[in-house]
């Protein structure tokens, strides 16, 4: 334990010393100002292919006077440890999935509840929409502004012991969740043992079986080679967690009014090209993992969302107002 706390003590350093170089770097580059983002996704992944073509378009709308330098396959870093370097204005930008702001923002945590949202169309109503920009602007009293919201897809169960076609399935299991307060409840409501370790230390503890399983898309199931530990995807859909893109609020501070502008709108116009790519991912995702022999089931939908029920009474109350927003749009 103590060897690891030293590790990531030397990394965290490394990152630190980069970063302060590429800092440095990007002010006496002629007066062209360089933002640094970081995702902990592979390359050709849609969330990096998402902020790629953001950063296309402000160089475009700019002339080339703003640039976004991306780096993808987690090179500066976990997710967590993205938000504190963006918080503290050492990293200028990130893209992180939602659920890792909820320590900072509780209020986001409305939208890990399970089966929130009745469809896509409704879903994107409601993020793009004045609940998901309140949403964002609730970042800001931490030090950042959130962007826009990306695609993720919706989350459902792999394991490699069976197959889950009702909640009872999951008794007994040890699943990985992402850690949050709500996703580690939701996982014990269900009988399993809820098990929250970073996204990076999935793979090494199932092929360890220090997990039975997690839950999440598809596109992430395959390219984080979770399916050559665990065989069994079942279609359960229990959540769409969205990603956020964000960026610093001291590095937004420093960024003449106009090209915040500009940014802000080539953010929300990647939007669009970001959830073609998912949706043309995630259809090929399925067609190799189903190549590589993965076993697929759909579930009983209506027996997960009746599970649920007792578990919104318990859990959901606090954010009943902002639920009952959510189901008055269609």
């Amino acid at each position: 334990m103590k060897r690891l706390i030293v590790r990531k003590i030397i990394l965290l350093f490394f990152i630190l010393s980069l970063l302060l170089v590429l800092s440095e770097l990007s002010i006496r580059a002629d007066n062209k100002i360089v933002l640094h983002c970081a995702d902990v996704q592979s390359s050709g992944y849609p969330t990096v292919e998402g902020l790629l073509y953001m950063s296309r378009l402000i160089a475009e709308q700019t002339e080339g006077r703003i640039k976004i330098a991306v780096y993808p396959n987690g090179a500066l870093g976990p997710e967590d440890s993205i938000i504190d370097m963006v918080r503290h204005g050492v990293l200028d930008m990130g893209r992180v999935s939602l659920s890792q702001f909820v320590k900072i923002n509780p209020n986001l945590e409305v939208l890990l509840l399970p089966y929130v949202f009745k469809d896509d169309s409704q879903k994107w109503k409601v993020l793009e929409g004045p609940i998901g920009n309140n949403l964002l602007e609730g970042l800001s009293k931490s030090n950042l502004m959130g962007l826009c919201f990306y695609e993720a897809g919706y989350r459902s169960f792999y394991n490699s012991k069976r197959p889950i076609f009702a909640p009872e399935d999951l008794q007994g299991l040890k699943i990985r969740v992402q850690p949050s307060p709500i996703m580690i409840e939701m996982i014990d409501f269900l009988g399993a043992s809820a098990v929250p370790i970073d996204f990076n230390e999935v793979y090494p503890a199932l092929r360890a079986k220090a997990v039975d399983g997690a839950e999440n898309n598809l596109p992430s199931f395959l390219s984080m080679g979770h399916y050559k530990a665990a065989r069994y995807f079942s279609f359960d859909r229990h959540s769409s967690i969205p990603e956020i893109v964000f960026i610093s609020k001291k590095t937004w501070n420093r960024l003449a009014p106009s090209d915040q502008e500009i940014i802000k709108r080539c953010a929300k116009e990647s939007v669009l090209y970001q959830r073609k790519l998912w949706a043309q991912y995630e259809n090929a995702s399925y067609l190799k993992l189903q190549h590589e022999g993965c076993k697929f089931n759909e579930v009983d939908i209506e027996a997960f969302k009746q599970r649920f029920k007792p578990f919104y009474r318990m859990y959901a109350s606090k954010y009943m107002s902002i639920i009952d927003q959510i189901n008055q749009i269609n």
